[in-house]
């Protein structure tokens, strides 16, 4: 063997049995070992470096505006559009005055407080002084008590026995809206105030009797109503009487609402048409625009807190799937509450919230939770219902790497159905 072939044999990866071409044979080996390198790099680099997961393509993170600016990340995945937003003091500030903003009172039904109108079912109560055989139904077998009131005058003081065959609740407005009173037949009473059903008495009655003393009371109000349910303690329907009825009267007539009831999502029913109550805002900041007036029909409706949840996941001590309580809840408390961020396995730069937006879109908040100070603005960030919160682990990501983890839950909480169509 001559000292080049010597030479050339003793190159690592080279046999000693060497063609003609000895330098067509050198390529060859050191083309076979780069394959081989390049195939071992190439799969160790899919398993070690971030990219896509569960068949999400590798993008970009951000976009850019036609003024050049930056835009949030968007990621179109199963029809949903992920929007990526940092959290910094500008943004919270935004959400915060969005937030903020009370139902516009203008939007919210009036009702102007007036006279009591009699209609079918109510009770009246009629009574006509010193002539008892004229007074109410359950006064007939009335006895007057006499008091003397000088020389000529008397005073005649209505006193109900146990005798007599009338009804003693009164008399009832028919579904016509009339009554019978003796001598002068049928009145008709359906949406007269008391004082005009008195004055219609007393003109018919004044032929017959000389100047009639009469008076007319609603005994018992049957013939409008208002109806409460949700989580109050006695639901159920209340009667509308001569005094106007609010908000919250009708909710301390149905016993008070319960600890589960969400104030804030209370609503309104007139008419078929659902009104936006925040009662929260009426009983702990006194915006007396949400305590409206009541009418006839009205439905209020105070839903239970516990579908209003928020949803602490992924590299967090303690997972959870959390009832909101009465009042803001910020995310530096869901954080709390769910055992604070893992030690070992978060990372503590990519925490974040998942939050549904308009049609079929998901806004995206990232929170730097590694800096002291961006904890602040996790304590002024405010979570809303359905809120998924997701902490990354601790290993360089991509946006779309989170979203394709978080996708199957995301899509079943904010379309259900819709997201398997």
């Amino acid at each position: 063997m001559d000292a080049q072939t010597s030479k050339q044999s003793m190159i690592p990866g080279i046999p000693n049995q060497i063609s003609a071409r000895p330098n067509e044979t050198f390529k060859a080996g050191l083309l076979r070992k780069g394959v081989a390198w390049a195939a071992t790099l190439a799969l160790g680099g899919c398993v070690l470096a971030p990219g896509p997961y569960m068949g999400v393509a590798p993008r970009e993170d951000t976009t850019t505006q036609a003024d050049g600016q930056s835009a949030p990340a968007e990621i179109v995945q199963n029809g949903i559009t992920f929007r990526l937003h940092a959290l910094n003091g500008e943004m919270i500030a935004q959400l915060a005055a969005a937030a903020a903003a009370p139902f516009a009172p203008s939007a919210l039904p009036r009702v102007v407080p007036s006279a009591y109108r009699v209609r079918s079912g109510d009770v009246l109560r009629v009574i006509v002084w010193d002539h008892p055989e004229l007074n109410n139904p359950g006064f007939s077998a009335l006895t007057t008590s006499i008091v003397s009131v000088g020389a000529t005058q008397s005073t005649g003081m209505p006193a109900a026995t146990s005798g007599g065959n009338l009804d003693p609740n009164g008399r009832v407005v028919q579904t016509d809206g009339t009554i019978y009173y003796p001598y002068i037949g049928r009145v008709k009473v359906a949406g007269l105030t008391v004082d005009q059903i008195r004055q219609d008495i007393f003109k018919r009655l004044d032929k017959a009797v000389s100047n009639p003393q009469v008076d007319v009371s609603i005994a018992s109000y049957r013939s409008q109503k208002i109806y409460v349910s949700g989580a109050v303690h006695t639901p159920g329907t209340i009667s509308l009487t001569d005094v106007p009825e609010s908000v919250s009267d009708a909710i301390s007539g149905a016993g008070g609402y319960s600890q589960g009831a969400d104030l804030s999502a209370a609503t309104l029913n007139r008419g078929g048409k659902v009104y936006p109550l925040d009662l929260y805002a009426f009983f702990y900041d006194g915006d007396v625009s949400q305590n409206v007036m009541l009418e006839d029909g009205d439905v209020i409706n105070l839903p239970e807190r516990r579908l209003k949840k928020v949803f602490v996941l992924g590299e967090v001590n303690k997972p959870v799937s959390q009832i909101m309580p009465v009042g803001p809840f910020s995310l530096s408390e869901a954080l709390s509450d769910a055992g604070g961020l893992n030690g070992i396995s978060a990372n503590a730069s990519q925490v974040y919230v998942f939050r549904q937006g308009p049609g079929r879109t998901v806004d995206v908040f990232q929170l730097d939770a590694a800096s002291p100070g961006m904890l602040v603005l996790g304590d002024r960030f405010e979570l809303q219902p359905r809120d998924v919160v997701f902490v990354d682990a601790a290993h360089v990501t991509r946006f779309y790497r989170v979203v394709s983890q978080i996708l199957p839950f995301a899509s079943s909480l904010y379309l259900g159905t819709e997201a398997f169509k």
